[in-house]
């Protein structure tokens, strides 16, 4: 009896646990979900711009003249190619200048690799380098030294140039003198090795109308200024460029591209994001005259537009001025459009850069034609 009774207590027990274990399986609750970058920054995504006062120009103590490009670098220092000055002139993030380079003809690109040396083109078929280690970070003192010159193709100029895998480099190339054509090839992206010699041009599209080709590039950006000091990514050999993609004969649909990579036999190559067709960000007849582009490490990408001219004001071509997209959806997020000299009104901006974190983040724009430069902020107030 004593041994029946102790099978129905076990059996009880038994029927107990199935029956708990059941109404369990019908009380699963959702694992938690990571939020899109688009939700993660809802409120920062409905924020606008505020202009930074002062704006460096003559009247604040600056001397700017036709500044090209503006480069936040790798050391927390912000760089502009101050074109007509034939100079590059070195700040702190706040606006103040800690020096300025030696004579460098028409500077209108600049980039920094992993040892802190400035790379810059000029328009020209050249590529120089300023040592600013060997000068100790004294910008004034920082030897210059032409570290490659394609003396086969003297009329070949350099417009864009930008770092990846901490020393290798990308540069963006026209050949204005076959411009006019659309059979001969006028438009390239170089890349290099470290050492400064010429790897061969990318596989784009001959004059193409489309994606994984350009015409006229303006400027160029690696990945690696997204992930900088995150070593496991760093060394990604993406990038996003800029270029006019216009001639009179051909007209490219896509004046933005991210260029993205896929395995293939065991080897990274480039392939063309697809995934941003139909987006803000690869938008048909958005923009008029792409110079320049940014990425931070949110992902986020800001683009500077030319725009149409003070002269072609009543024009309804795109106004001049900044974008920030959400670089997963391609969504445009911010803008700030305007054409004159007045504060938040541009003349032919040329260079844009930003802090590469979210948190007091400030956009530098190069504001050519007004001679200066402009900082925004973003604000919800």
């Amino acid at each position: 009896m004593g041994s029946s009774y102790m099978k129905k207590i076990y059996f009880g027990i038994c029927l107990s646990l199935v029956i708990f274990i059941a109404q369990c399986t019908h009380d699963k609750y959702p694992l938690p979900s990571i939020p899109s970058e688009e939700d993660r920054y809802a409120n920062l995504n409905k924020a606008v711009y505020n202009l930074i006062n002062p704006i460096l120009d003559d009247e604040h103590g600056y001397h700017f003249r036709n500044p090209s490009d503006v480069y936040f670098g790798a050391d927390n220092f912000v760089y502009v190619c101050n074109t007509d000055a034939n100079q590059i002139i070195m700040m702190d993030a706040g606006g103040t200048v800690q020096g300025v380079s030696q004579f460098i003809e028409h500077p209108e690109a600049i980039t920094q690799n992993d040892s802190l040396d400035l790379l810059i083109v000029n328009k020209t078929n050249k590529i120089y380098k300023i040592d600013m280690y060997a000068a100790a970070h004294n910008i004034a003192a920082a030897p210059i030294e032409v570290v490659y010159e394609q003396a086969s193709e003297p009329t070949r100029q350099f417009t864009g140039i930008s770092v990846y895998r901490g020393f290798e480099y990308y540069v963006t190339v026209i050949e204005p003198q076959d411009s006019s054509s659309n059979y001969i090839e006028f438009s390239f992206i170089y890349d290099f090795y470290a050492n400064h010699t010429l790897k061969g041009k990318l596989p784009f599209e001959v004059n193409g109308t489309a994606l994984f080709s350009t015409i006229l590039p303006t400027a160029i950006v690696s990945l690696r200024e997204m992930y900088l000091d995150i070593s496991s990514r760093e060394n990604t050999i993406q990038f996003m460029f800029t270029h006019t993609g216009r001639t009179s004969l051909l007209e490219n649909a896509y004046k933005f591209q991210h260029i993205t990579t896929r395995i293939f036999e065991g080897q990274e190559i480039l392939i063309p994001n697809t995934s941003l067709i139909g987006s803000d960000l690869y938008g048909v007849g958005k923009f008029w005259n792409l110079e320049d582009l940014a990425i931070d490490k949110n992902g986020y990408v800001f683009l500077v537009d030319a725009g149409r001219s003070i002269a072609d004001s009543l024009s309804d071509r795109p106004l001049p001025g900044f974008y920030r997209f959400a670089s997963s959806s391609g969504k445009q997020l911010q803008s700030v459009l305007g054409i004159g000299h007045g504060p938040k009104q541009f003349n032919n901006p040329k260079g844009i850069a930003v802090t590469p974190l979210l948190e007091q983040q400030i956009v530098y724009i190069a504001d050519s034609g007004n001679n200066r430069v402009m900082r925004f902020q973003l604000s919800t107030q």
